[in-house]
């Protein structure tokens, strides 16, 4: 998205900036991972500066509001992050296969450890008290992967909430057209959102709660869904060249939406 492209870049250049701004500036771009977990009135009492100025500053740098400032900062600041690329060594025909799968799960490990420190807890809670509170949960996958969503689904069953797959369902546009407002999508992608989707187009429209799980890097979908679990590892090329990556990213994104859903349910069961 252009919106979110050159975060960092305008926030060191600080072009007319007055100088509250221009603090508020020094303060994110030296707390860029804490502040993505900021609300933007936790920004205000950390960085020491008014409502408005946080945002004439998010404007000025081209986002609409604070939920697109933040989370584009954070995933221009993943993207950025070439430390791991430059410590990698590319597979070579010479190396040991051992050492070589040592090194797949060193990378892997990378990959978990990434996913969950992108985490924001404020909007993790937001996702689960949605589906928790929902009458129907429907899913819908992007690119089609409803084959390796079976643990995931059998899962929430067991906490007691059945997710409806959209695209197993005989006709999926009326199933979609029965959807309200106490009803809540939980669309699943590890890819761009397509333009040919009708489906997805039709959902959109709908008056229910949209939650995004995705492992894309950018998509349109950031800013049309009402929740988002961004669930992506930074990190070399070795790893986000792998075709698998995408797929155990997006499947700890849900495990941990599933964990976090099952804790809410014995909280509130308890109360």
């Amino acid at each position: 998205m252009e919106k979110r492209l050159n975060l960092i870049e305008k926030l060191q250049n600080k072009e007319n900036f007055t100088s509250a701004e221009s603090c508020l500036a020094d303060y994110i771009l030296n707390n860029i991972d804490d502040v993505y977990r900021m609300s933007l009135q936790d920004l205000v009492k950390a960085s020491y500066v008014s409502k408005p100025s946080v945002i004439r500053l998010y404007r000025k740098v081209g986002c609409q509001n604070y939920r697109e400032f933040s989370i584009g900062l954070q995933l221009e600041k993943i993207k950025n992050d070439d430390e791991t690329i430059k410590k990698s060594r590319v597979f070579m025909e010479t190396e040991d296969l051992f050492e070589y799968l040592q090194r797949v799960g060193v990378l892997f490990k990378h990959v978990v450890d990434d996913c969950v420190s992108v985490i924001d807890r404020d909007s993790l809670e937001d996702i689960v008290a949605a589906l928790y509170d929902a009458k129907n949960i429907y899913l819908y996958s992007l690119d089609g992967r409803e084959n390796i969503l079976e643990f995931f689904l059998d899962q929430m069953k067991q906490a007691g909430k059945e997710v409806i797959l959209i695209r197993s369902s005989d006709d999926p546009k009326a199933l979609i057209a029965s959807m309200d407002d106490k009803d809540a999508i939980l669309i699943v992608s590890a890819l761009e959102m397509k333009e040919d989707d009708v489906f997805l187009d039709e959902i959109l429209k709908r008056p229910c709660p949209k939650v995004l799980v995705s492992t894309a890097e950018d998509s349109d979908l950031y800013s049309k869904a009402d929740h988002v679990f961004y669930d992506y590892p930074k990190g070399n090329n070795f790893i986000r060249n792998s075709r698998s990556v995408p797929q155990v990213s997006l499947l700890l994104g849900l495990d941990l939406l599933q964990a976090a859903f099952v804790k809410m349910t014995f909280d509130r069961r308890s109360e």
